[in-house]
Formats: structure tokens, sequence, C-alpha cells
């Protein structure tokens, strides 16, 4: 085969990933999926798509090879194949940040809408948790928190927080991360928690930021 041959198909096989997270649906997807694997059915409600809709972009993603499936009962599971996939991901979106001003305004319109007055980023916790008592708490859903969370971040889902107040402490400033930057969890967090006059904060970022290294600390550990 001809060497001009091979570099055409070369390019021709790396274009079946570009061309599989191309589509807004599927980065959305692959977004959800970094939180920890999903049924087809977990996947249509959450990103609101039909299930033959939500199945037809899984399967090109399937079909690049991003993700995996493996069967559980009548149930089959998605999951991210490597967390390089994640990571090209989360490199389109930190370019887009830098480059696209309409993305920048996307975040600050979404921060208003949700009225966040507060956050804070991982490298700001750190050094904050040497001065003063916190309290990391994931208000994702307890699936996600038990398939990978931030060490030493407690399980606290939206769902169960009026209920799980009771036992959080007033003498430490509750920090509260989901998802990541347009997670609408870690907001409705904080607000109910100040609304009861615990000191709380949102994180900016969420458990794959951690995992990925965001930032000059890469993988920090919070007592």
């Amino acid at each position: 085969m001809a060497p001009s041959t091979i570099k055409k198909q070369y390019y021709q096989e790396l274009s079946r990933v570009t061309h599989a997270i191309s589509h807004s649906s599927r980065m959305e997807l692959i977004d959800v999926l970094s939180q920890g694997s999903h049924s087809v059915e977990e996947l249509s409600k959450e990103i609101g798509m039909s299930l033959a809709s939500t199945s037809q972009h899984l399967q090109v993603l399937k079909s690049a090879r991003l993700v995996d499936t493996t069967r559980e009962g009548n149930y089959i599971i998605y999951r991210i194949s490597e967390d390089s996939v994640i990571s090209l991901v989360m490199a389109i979106k930190e370019l887009g940040a830098r480059r696209l001003a309409e993305i920048d305004r996307l975040v600050r319109d979404f921060k208003s809408d949700q009225h966040v007055l507060e956050s804070i980023t991982l490298e700001d916790l750190i050094a904050r948790s040497k001065k003063e008592k916190m309290l990391l708490i994931d208000v994702r859903p307890q699936k996600e928190y038990l398939e990978g969370h931030i060490p030493n971040a407690v399980s606290v889902p939206l769902s169960d927080l009026n209920e799980k107040m009771k036992d959080l402490p007033r003498d430490k400033t509750i920090i509260a991360y989901c998802r990541g930057p347009l997670c609408v969890m870690a907001s409705e967090a904080v607000k109910i928690l100040k609304k009861n006059k615990f000191r709380a904060i949102g994180l900016e970022q969420g458990y794959v930021e951690w995992k990925l290294g965001a930032g000059p600390h890469p993988r920090p550990v919070f007592n």
C-alpha cells in the first residue's frame, strides 16, 4: 500500500472519533457517563431525549469505541471505555472557553440564573481547608458517588438533603459539589443549606475534574 494511501486511511480512521463527538447530544452523553455507568433508559431520562434517539447516539459512540457495554439482566449498561475519552471532551471544553466568548457568557448566565453568589475552585479549597474547618459533600445520586468520588467527601444526595441536614455540622463550612460547572445540584444544595443557616459554598469543579487532575494540585485529598 502506498504511503499516501496509508496516510489518507489513517486520518479517515481518526475522523471516526471526531465524528462521534461532533454532535452536542453525544458530548452530553459522554458528560453523564463520565460520572458513572448508566442504562439507555437512565441516559434517555437524564438528557431529555427519546429512547430511540439516545440509543442511536450511543451506537455511534460505541462504533468509535468511546463507550463499552455490558448486560445486567434485561438492561444494557453503558460506560466510558477509558479516561482519555473524558480528557478529550474536557480539552474541547477548555479550548472553547478560551476561544469562544459565547461559552464564557453562557457560563456567566448560568451562574446568574442559579443565583450563584459565591463559589470556590479546587485550588482555593485546598488553601482554605488549611485555615478553616470544612466538610465536602457530594450531592450527586449515590450511585454516582459509589462509582467514584473525591476522597473524604460525604455522600448527601440532593434528594436526601433535607432529611440528612440534621447530621451536618454547623461549625464547619460545607462545600457542595456535583458534576461540574453547569450542574445545578450543587447550587440548589447551597441555597437550601443557606436558607437553613449553614455556611455553604459551591465547588466550581466536580468529581471528574478532580479525577483528571485539574489545576496545579493534581489529586487533592480533603481531611
